[in-house]
């Protein structure tokens, strides 16, 4: 056999086995695998055509058998590399484990066809290796490797399985450690609220009675902080959850310019509708605090389909920079704003919501849509 011929295929046996080793940090016997099932088909198919034709086993010479052999490991790679990639491809499409498993397998079979017979006819072709009674050797080839290698997808795909159910206990783990950590924030932050109370109940009597708008930002406040601190464990009626939300937008529009415009389209019978506190108010907030130019804000939420849409358009200045509304939207040390947002929704409704949000000079819009 030609040296160049080698050294290509040597190549290409090294090439996949360190785009493997790279890929992963698991057991040797990932990358070392395809080698090991590579040798074991190929021996058990010498055992097929040398020992049913009464033939000496590895008859024919020791080079012409290496050959095969070394087309063998690379074709075991080469189809590791593509059912690896097609694997997860497949998972992160859907998270069922059952999905089209019929296709896949037909697929695997085309695969196997369409790469190994080109493979083993140019090697004929030219010499490197002998397939003595034509195309019935073909038949004995396919009959041996196509369910050989079935099974080793399986194993592929058993593999893939058990990967992507270590990877849902760790994402689990760290959905209860994230729980428990905001767990523990929320009691820091309720360390002695009655001592808040008391000194808000304190303040209250002490303007005096004819400044009757401070006595009422007082009260009201009084009364979304104690919504804020008793209601956030447990999910509540959009009644509650309305009421809340108006008296925030009432006590923001005491603070701001006369000048600002809020207009509200909210669905009126929410009847039975239940749902975690607190989701909506971030996003009114941010709202509120970069409005500009115009100094609008559109307030839309509806229920469809079971479904909570909640949207929110506050205008801004085209002259004044956006870089408040933008970092809000994309950057993860956001605070307390969209980043503890998405926490909390990660964990009261995961995969089941949608958060979207956009910027442009004139305006900035959010999207809140809950999956009941």
């Amino acid at each position: 056999m030609p040296t160049i011929a080698w050294r290509k295929i040597a190549g290409l046996i090294i090439d996949i086995m360190k785009t493997s080793i790279t890929k992963s940090s698991l057991h040797p016997m990932y990358y070392l695998g395809p080698a090991l099932w590579g040798i074991a088909s190929f021996n058990i198919l010498r055992v097929v055509t040398d020992l049913t034709k009464k033939d000496e086993f590895w008859s024919g010479g020791i080079k012409i058998h290496l050959v095969g052999l070394l087309i063998s490991v690379a074709f075991c790679y080469v189809i590791t590399l593509l059912w690896r990639r097609r694997l997860e491809r497949t998972f992160a499409a859907t998270t069922s484990t059952a999905q089209n498993v019929w296709v896949e397998y037909l697929i695997a079979i085309v695969q196997i066809m369409a790469i190994f017979n080109p493979t083993v006819f140019v090697f004929e072709y030219f010499g490197w290796i002998y397939m003595g009674d034509g195309y019935i050797d073909y038949m004995l080839v396919n009959a041996v490797y196509i369910p050989l290698f079935l099974l080793y997808y399986m194993f592929l795909r058993n593999e893939h399985i058990d990967k992507n159910m270590a990877d849902n206990r760790i994402y689990v783990e760290q959905i209860k450690a994230d729980k428990l950590n905001t767990e523990l924030q929320l009691l820091k932050s309720q360390y002695h609220p009655h001592f808040l109370f008391n000194a808000l109940n304190t303040v209250y009597f002490q303007i005096e009675e004819s400044n009757t708008l401070a006595k009422k930002s007082v009260e009201q406040l009084s009364e979304l902080l104690r919504y804020q601190i008793y209601n956030v464990d447990e999910k509540v009626s959009m009644e509650q959850e309305l009421a809340f939300l108006k008296s925030y937008i009432a006590f923001q529009q005491q603070r701001l310019t006369e000048r600002l415009t809020v207009n509200m389209d909210i669905d009126e019978d929410w009847t039975g509708v239940t749902v975690f506190p607190l989701l909506f108010q971030p996003l009114i907030e941010n709202a509120f605090k970069y409005v500009r130019g115009q100094y609008a804000i559109d307030i839309c939420l509806k229920q469809e389909e079971g479904k909570i849409y909640f949207r929110i358009t506050n205008s801004l200045s085209e002259y004044s920079t956006v870089k408040p509304a933008i970092l809000f939207a994309e950057s993860p040390e956001s605070g307390a704003g969209l980043s503890n947002l998405k926490k909390r929704l990660a964990l009261v409704y995961p995969q089941r919501h949608t958060l979207n949000t956009q910027v442009d000079n004139k305006h900035f819009f959010a999207e809140l849509i809950l999956n009941m």
